[in-house]
């Protein structure tokens, strides 16, 4: 496991030091998607500096820079990078979280348009080093923000603690701990802190006299706060009422009606029809419905996983009855609805991630239009996880976390499976070949990776990065880095270059920028001039890499 994780880290810790000059890039006439208004902006400029939006406005209206570079986006659409808002990456890192699969489901999670997550809980020391790998895009994946886990005592016997914990005693350990009357909720908060957590996430068997506690001690160290609808003995409204900031699983609000709950959720028992005609009547919801909306607590519904799991048991059905009545009703109370999943797109057996699944059962079952389930998978999960200051909205100041779609997901919201470039960091993300072109990246043969030359065009597009070879030569090598990274290869993997330039007056210029990417002992090369390369390119390059 050492060895998959630590070529990735050589690779990209090479790129870190390699300085760009910030320039800025212009996407040019394209359909804006406003989460604030719910509106679509038609003929907007968006201008990304280095890995930030530095200004927003309407095409025509100011001169682009001179030294900007102008990417024609006419008849797209640009929205937030979206955000699953309840994910799971670390509940077995030995098993099925292994580090592999685990890399796997990061990159698809980015190139399919996500660029955060909120990790509900599992082990931090695989957390921390993902987390920090992903903020400085050294492994391609969603920036991820994680909890930690509070729960009564007798809730760490299970089993999937016992796997996210190896190594420590559940319950008693940082990120898996247990409390009662007599926690120093203090001490707790801190050391939350110390994980590097952004809050807590109170799991189960907690009662309902220590809810408030832990949420005014959570608030006082800026811990967010996040719990199930149900914890058991504690009821929806106890969290609620504690100021939980969101609570995870519609359907679990279900247990306003139906006690003992657990009987129903976790052990599959029956209820009496009268019982189960209850927990269908909205009348019964609006107390809960009112007190949520009065103190600004919010929905991530879940819709997914029961969806996913709706044929599992008896009451699995029913289960899923409820999640789409009352994230209906939630939404027409004026809720703020979060999109969460809790479920893995290869366990599906899905081609793109969750969360587009979460967005489309939120417009179909549940009424939200398609710009209000953007809304719940944007500006809504950015606000649950309080990084509303940074992400979630295209604005000018905010990360340059995008997605941009090549069809109306006004229109349709599975438009939003229609991708045609995903930009995290300022940076166009690799997101493997492309169908228009008459080649392959890269090709395996008798253990070497040959490599197909690379331009300094951004992924995806045919658009060249600025004029100068140095701009172009740094995207040219964050190119090729990118398609060995999907070969689990770093640059040490490279033995032989060869360099094409435009003008070989651009040699020294080009050796300086190509030399930051290696190591000793350097590759072998060859370098010439040529009179011509695709795009009008300055420069071109040709590896192979050892597997």
């Amino acid at each position: 496991m050492a060895s998959q994780l630590s070529r990735p880290l050589v690779f990209l810790f090479s790129l870190i030091s390699c300085a760009v000059s910030a320039q800025t890039v212009l996407l040019e006439n394209i359909t804006l998607v406003d989460v604030k208004t719910l509106q679509l902006k038609t003929g907007q400029t968006v201008a990304i500096n280095d890995d930030k939006i530095s200004a927003v406005y309407a095409s025509g209206s100011q001169k682009a820079p001179a030294d900007s570079t102008v990417l024609d986006m006419k008849g797209l659409y640009v929205l937030p990078g979206l955000i699953d808002a309840h994910v799971h990456h670390a509940t077995e890192p030995e098993g099925g979280d292994n580090a592999t699969v685990t890399q796997q489901r990061l990159s698809a999670l980015l190139r399919g348009g996500v660029t955060t997550v909120r990790d509900m809980g599992g082990d931090v020391r695989v957390l921390t080093g993902l987390k920090r790998q992903a903020e400085l895009d050294l492994i391609q994946s969603p920036d991820i923000y994680y909890s930690v886990i509070i729960g009564g005592p007798e809730f760490f016997s299970d089993p999937r603690t016992v796997a996210s914990a190896r190594g420590k005693t559940p319950g008693d350990t940082d990120w898996m701990r247990s409390v009662n009357a007599n926690t120093d909720f203090d001490a707790l908060m801190l050391r939350t802190l110390g994980t590097g957590a952004t809050g807590i996430k109170i799991y189960a068997k907690v009662p309902a006299d220590l809810m408030p506690k832990l949420s005014a001690a959570a608030k006082k160290y800026g811990v967010k706060v996040w719990a199930h609808a149900y914890v058991g003995p504690a009821k929806p409204e106890d969290a609620v009422q504690a100021g939980v900031e969101v609570i995870s699983h519609a359907p679990d609000l279900a247990s306003t009606v139906i006690s003992p709950f657990e009987n129903w959720r976790r052990k599959d028992l029956p209820v009496t029809a009268e019982v189960k005609k209850a927990s269908l009547d909205p009348a019964n919801y609006q107390a809960l419905l009112a007190q949520m909306k009065q103190h600004d607590t919010m929905l991530d519904a879940t819709l997914t996983i029961f969806h996913q799991l709706q044929n599992r048991n008896l009451n699995a059905a029913t289960i899923y009855q409820h999640g789409v009545l009352l994230t209906k009703l939630a939404h027409q109370q004026g809720i703020k609805i979060v999109a969460g999943t809790d479920y893995l797109t290869d366990k599906a057996g899905l081609d793109y991630p969750m969360v587009h699944q979460e967005m489309q059962l939120l417009v179909e079952q549940t009424g939200l239009t398609p710009l209000e389930a953007i809304q719940a998978a944007t500006l809504h999960g950015a606000e649950a996880i309080g990084i509303a200051d940074k992400v979630g909205s295209i604005e000018a100041g905010k990360k340059a976390n995008l997605l941009i779609l090549s069809a109306n997901p006004a229109d349709n919201i599975s438009n939003s499976r229609q991708i045609s470039h995903v930009i995290k960091n300022g940076q166009f993300v690799y997101r493997g070949d492309d169908s228009r072109l008459p080649f392959s990246s890269a090709r395996v043969v008798n253990g070497i990776l040959y490599l197909s030359g690379q331009l300094g065009n951004f992924p995806g597009t045919m658009s060249l990065n600025g004029t100068s070879i140095e701009s172009q030569m740094h995207q040219t090598m964050r190119n090729i880095g990118a398609v060995l990274q999907q070969h689990k290869l770093d640059f040490a993997a490279v033995f032989k270059c060869t360099v094409m330039l435009e003008d070989i007056k651009d040699w020294p210029a080009a050796n300086k920028v190509y030399i930051q990417y290696f190591k000793a002992p350097l590759p072998a090369r060859s370098a010439f001039a040529t009179n011509g390369l695709a795009l009008g390119a300055k420069a071109e390059v040709e590896c192979m890499a050892q597997l």
